[in-house]
């Protein structure tokens, strides 16, 4: 592990287990285990892997992780937490579902003195200020910042100065030419996406649509903006560089997740806009095909690079109001979220909300993308936590996968989907009927 300090980080991990050994929780038995219910994100490794032992080792407590691709995530959280189910002990949750999951959640701001009174460590102040509000729904925190993330741009420079091009495109139209330049199919393309028509549409789409301009919708007033003129042309640009300028990996369209992840570290494409700390998996040599050769900056803008603009996002671990282990679960998120392990998660893919973890310059100087996801993330656009914003997205899908696809214009896809929107609020009581 070059450059870094395992020793400190496994003795710190020493520290945390002993605290936790030590017979602090007296009010409630200890269970044999405790359920965490979460997303099969490649983000979870240094969690299930090392943490969770960890903990283990120093509790006797077993985590027993029920991770899911997206969609049956948020499914089973509504469906056993919407039924008073005690049967989640650990539940972690994304910024969209803040609106409806807020309810079923434990009021986290007088755990915090909880988890301050057992570890010492612990520092609110060190957490970013976006990742306390975008964890807070109706003025009630629900959950602890585990993950705070955002879409930026990553590409091969090597590839790219071979090309011609010494620095990465700043504009769309220098993105395009670039693309164009250094797509070599079939061995490789010149730009990946998720094409696959999932949970991963939406942020590959966002950094497009609110680079120029673009909005989603009012969700007071229920006035839609998403098939105005700059989110078409937004959506456009972005499909069109599969269907019209082949510039994708065909097997793009069937990815997620960890898909464009497997896509870097397999060489099928020069560039993308993806999640920030997908980098880290990309460029580790230990595991990449292309370790080594990756370099950030902040997504285009139309016309120039300060018009870019992405999504922020987040997961949160929460303590489910109907759970019998309260206070075993907020245990097994403070050792998550404590500095030491926070800092082991992120060489591992995580992407952590501590201030202090994302400036140390120890993991910048190895990770690299840090910076530029601080940047991103200041004029981000946060995933809205309306309750119906899960009803929407889905429903967005079909407009970004058809235009992707060359199935129809994005504004054609856009117009259904603006009517769907307009179905979906009146039912949701948004706006006039």
């Amino acid at each position: 592990m070059t450059g870094l300090k395992r020793r400190t980080l496994l003795q710190a991990s020493v520290t945390v287990a002993s605290a936790l050994a030590a017979p602090q929780i007296k009010a409630q038995s200890k269970p044999e285990k405790l359920v965490y219910v979460g997303d099969n994100g490649p983000w979870h490794y240094a969690m299930v892997e090392e943490i969770a032992p960890a903990f283990e080792k120093a509790t006797g407590i077993k985590i027993d992780f029920t991770l899911l691709p997206t969609d049956p995530w948020r499914t089973r959280l509504r469906t056993e937490l919407g039924a008073g189910s005690s049967g989640i002990d650990v539940a972690q949750w994304g910024v969209g579902m803040a609106g409806w999951i807020a309810p079923f959640m434990e009021d986290h701001e007088p755990l915090l003195a909880q988890i301050k009174s057992r570890h010492a460590d612990f520092d609110w102040s060190d957490y970013l200020t976006g990742t306390k509000k975008a964890g807070t729904y109706d003025g009630k925190l629900c959950g602890i910042p585990y993950r705070i993330t955002t879409g930026i741009f990553h590409y091969q420079r090597a590839l790219l100065e071979q090309a011609g091009f010494a620095t990465p495109p700043g504009t769309w139209d220098e993105l395009l030419k670039v693309a164009i330049a250094v797509n070599k199919p079939p061995d490789r393309y010149g730009f990946g996406t998720m094409g696959l028509q999932g949970a991963g549409l939406y942020s590959g789409y966002a950094p497009w649509l609110y680079s120029n301009g673009g909005r989603l919708l009012d969700f007071k007033t229920g006035e839609i903006y998403i098939n105005e003129p700059k989110a078409v042309e937004a959506l456009q640009f972005y499909g069109d560089l599969n269907a019209k300028y082949k510039v994708v990996p065909p097997e793009a369209m069937t990815w997620a997740f960890d898909d464009i992840v497997a896509g870097g570290q397999s060489d099928r494409y020069a560039m993308t806009q993806m999640f920030a700390p997908y980098g880290t998996l990309i460029n580790d040599p230990k595991i990449s095909k292309t370790g080594g050769k990756w370099a950030w900056t902040t997504v285009q803008g139309p016309h120039s690079k300060e018009e870019g603009r992405t999504w922020v996002d987040g997961h949160f671990l929460g303590v489910p109001r109907f759970t019998k282990n309260k206070e075993w679960a907020l245990e097994f998120i403070a050792m998550c979220c404590s500095r030491e392990w926070q800092k082991r998660a992120m060489i591992r893919g995580n992407a952590p909300p501590l201030r202090s973890v994302l400036e140390d310059p120890e993991m910048v100087e190895r990770i690299g993308w840090p910076p530029v996801a601080a940047q991103a993330i200041e004029t981000g656009f946060p995933t809205p936590g309306h309750p119906v914003w899960d009803t929407l997205e889905v429903q967005l899908r079909s407009a970004i996968s058809q235009t992707l696809h060359g199935q129809t214009t994005a504004k054609v896809a856009l117009d259904q989907t603006a009517t769907e929107w307009q179905r979906s609020l009146r039912r949701a009581g948004i706006g006039r009927g």
